[in-house]
């Protein structure tokens, strides 16, 4: 109890200072706007927030090393814009800035409980689906209990080769995509489940790419509509 009400002290001063000098940061030509989404951080990138929230002098200001910077990209986070996440509990509100993140207010309220989360959720049941077994020595076949979401460049991606074959399917991930799935804990053999514009896939991680091994619940496969914003939120 103590050390979550001294989490919650430490949130709460981060934000009224960083509130303060928020205009200091501003910059007329970012767009400050609020993701529609609730952004759930890597192990690691949770780690490194927490300890500048607990050191002897927290300044809510967290950098950013260059991979994490592109992630951020990816799912359309540009400089300037605010997301929310959970830290501890407590209902967090960040901004992105050119060298990484900034803490911009910290609430008890989650004022974004229903939206959706990126780019993984963490789930209590995992979905039966009937599958073949698709075994690969030194790989690790656990089934993870979570849904990941791609942002919009790989969902088109996946799309398309769904409307080309038919039945199980590979598809080739890029470095970045790769490595994303790496950042959160996905390792080559490990099963998950896809969420594309409201649909769910059950999918297993190669060591090039991802194979569709079923739609989950045997739901017939709509066609997606690519225009739509396919981007939707701690392991």
């Amino acid at each position: 109890m103590e050390m979550k009400t001294a989490a919650l002290k430490a949130l709460t001063l981060v934000s009224m200072t960083l509130i303060i000098a928020t205009t200091a940061f501003a910059h007329s030509n970012h767009d400050h706007s609020t993701v529609p989404f609730k952004w759930q951080f890597s192990e690691k990138m949770y780690s490194k927030v927490e300890r500048n929230l607990t050191s002897a002098k927290p300044n809510g200001v967290i950098g950013l090393n260059a991979f994490e910077q592109k992630e951020f990209n990816y799912y359309g986070i540009k400089v300037g814009n605010k997301f929310h996440s959970i830290i501890r509990n407590v209902n967090v509100t960040f901004e992105r800035t050119s060298a990484g993140l900034k803490i911009v207010d910290a609430s008890v309220f989650n004022k974004s409980m229903n939206d959706p989360v990126l780019p993984l959720k963490k789930v209590s049941k995992v979905a039966k689906v009937s599958i073949a077994n698709f075994s690969h020595a030194g790989h690790d076949h656990k089934r993870l209990a979570v849904v990941w979401n791609f942002g919009e460049s790989t969902n088109s991606k996946i799309v398309k080769h769904m409307f080309q074959e038919e039945g199980k399917f590979s598809i080739g991930l890029s470095k970045l995509e790769q490595g994303l799935l790496t950042e959160y804990g996905i390792k080559p053999g490990n099963k998950f489940q896809l969420s594309i514009s409201g649909h769910s896939f059950l999918v297993e991680r190669t060591s090039g790419g991802i194979i569709i091994l079923n739609h989950v619940e045997n739901e017939s496969v709509a066609k997606v509509d690519l225009a739509a914003n396919m981007v939707e939120d701690k392991i």
